[in-house]
């Protein structure tokens, strides 16, 4: 897979287009590639202690205006 960097501007919409471009010019192959490594970089970075696989975790605050 081929690397380079383009810096843009925070607000410039122009980036999101250039994004979509990027990757509609990629292989559905590149594209799964890319995808693997971004899925085996987050579970690198967020361990199961557990070894369970449940997904995100909910968390519901209930609070009662008295």
């Amino acid at each position: 897979m081929e690397k380079y960097v383009k810096k843009y501007h925070l607000k410039d919409p122009q980036q999101y287009e250039d994004e979509r471009e990027y990757w509609r010019n990629k292989t559905p192959e590149e594209r799964l590639m890319a995808l693997e490594a971004i899925r085996k970089t987050w579970h690198k970075l967020n361990p199961k202690k557990d070894g369970n696989e449940r997904g995100l975790r909910r968390v519901i605050r209930i609070i009662d205006p008295e």
